[in-house]
């Protein structure tokens, strides 16, 4: 991908494909959002994911007032150079599709296809709390849990186009079983898919969803609030583990995880100090990202117009 120069009015059709949910916008390079749009994403095969991709796409050019750079999307799991995704487990029948050349050639436009829990780094990096980092570590929670980094403005890629799998650090040997064929991973602990599923147990309904558990506990719900007391100790302990590695002077929680506000973050800071047996040495600090649920769409289109940082 090779957008070349682009003017500073240009957009960026981006587009965030998670376990849950395809997410696409114009977003331009101040990181505006406007023709935000989504629908759920249905496990069903990867063409008829991108026919739906592809058709929104359309409908934003023919909406965008600016000009059209390219398209940026940010898939869950591991991503090839050719823009394939090589390896996730939450959406398997996607894998090996080339969702870059795809797009390319139905929309006529340069694509620039990457690792989600990348674009969302990029994105807290520019717009957020990772501004001034020299190394900053990014932990984005949806239905699955990413870790970015970036190192000295650059984005740190060990295995696979990215961190390797972070995500499924271990929290608890003898937690419950995730999705990668592992137990007590952090991912397993406490992805808002795997907090909503609990949460629907313990108030008996059927579909409560992550967004309930944040409004009840925002109506100070006291079976709301335990549960991201909890989820925010093994936040702590993975967001302290991460530390202890990679020594990052920054570490924010980015996503709809993110969402759950001081509920989650006191408990997460409180034991991310008591776990970071390094954090004198690092010196880092755990806070919530400011770009949110919109991370991933915003460093989407951030990677786009900054190839540098990549």
């Amino acid at each position: 991908m090779n957008p070349g120069p682009m003017s500073e009015a240009a957009a960026v059709i981006a587009i965030d494909i998670g376990g849950g949910s395809t997410k696409l916008a114009l977003v331009n390079r101040k990181g505006a959002i406007s023709g935000w749009h989504s629908f759920k994403t249905v496990a069903s095969s990867g063409a008829a994911l991108l026919e739906r991709v592809v058709a929104a796409s359309r409908r934003l050019q023919t909406q965008a007032e600016q000009p059209i750079a390219g398209i940026s999307a940010a898939v869950a799991g591991f991503v090839t150079p050719q823009g394939e995704l090589e390896y996730n487990p939450n959406l398997p029948w996607l894998e090996r599709i080339p969702i870059a050349a795809i797009l390319a050639g139905e929309l006529g436009l340069d694509v620039l296809v990457d690792a989600d829990s990348n674009a969302a780094c990029v994105a807290e990096y520019i717009y957020g709390r990772g501004r001034g980092s020299e190394r900053f570590l990014c932990l984005t929670g949806g239905t699955g849990l990413g870790v970015g980094m970036m190192v000295e403005g650059k984005l740190l890629r060990i295995a696979h186009g990215c961190m390797g799998d972070a995500g499924h650090v271990i929290v608890s040997p003898e937690g419950p079983a995730c999705s990668c064929g592992g137990h007590g991973c952090a991912e397993a602990m406490l992805s808002t898919a795997v907090l909503a599923k609990r949460y629907a147990e313990i108030i008996g309904c059927k579909d409560a969803g992550f967004r309930a558990i944040v409004e009840d506990a925002q109506s100070n719900k006291p079976a709301a609030l335990e549960l991201l007391k909890e989820a925010g100790y093994w936040l702590g302990i993975a967001s302290a583990s991460l530390a202890n590695i990679f020594f990052p002077d920054r570490i924010a929680v980015a996503g709809g995880l993110s969402q759950a506000g001081d509920a989650l973050m006191i408990s997460a800071q409180a034991s991310f100090r008591s776990h970071g047996g390094q954090l004198p040495l690092t010196k880092a600090s755990l806070v919530r990202s400011t770009t949110g649920e919109h991370a991933t769409l915003l460093g989407a289109a951030a990677s786009f117009f900054h190839p540098e940082l990549l």
